[in-house]
């Protein structure tokens, strides 16, 4: 299917870098992209009665400022 997408310079950047590193047309990364980020499901498990995602260990922390920042930002 053939259509025309815009896209923001970080997220083309990405798709790019993609790309070239698999030897894959631009709009084949990015259907594997999308494809990967639909399919990979985070766990839910149980923590002290409140259900969580089980993220990986090497996710980066979120910090109090961040979600503050992200509260101001809501409308």
């Amino acid at each position: 299917m053939r259509t025309t997408i815009t896209l923001e310079s970080d997220a083309f950047a990405a798709a790019q870098a993609y790309a070239q590193a698999r030897a894959l047309k631009l709009g084949q990364a990015v259907s594997e992209l999308i494809r990967q980020s639909t399919e990979q499901r985070l766990a839910l498990v149980q923590k002290n009665g409140i259900w969580v995602y089980d993220l990986p260990p090497d996710t980066p922390r979120v910090t109090a400022a961040q979600v503050k920042a992200l509260l101001d930002d809501t409308p």
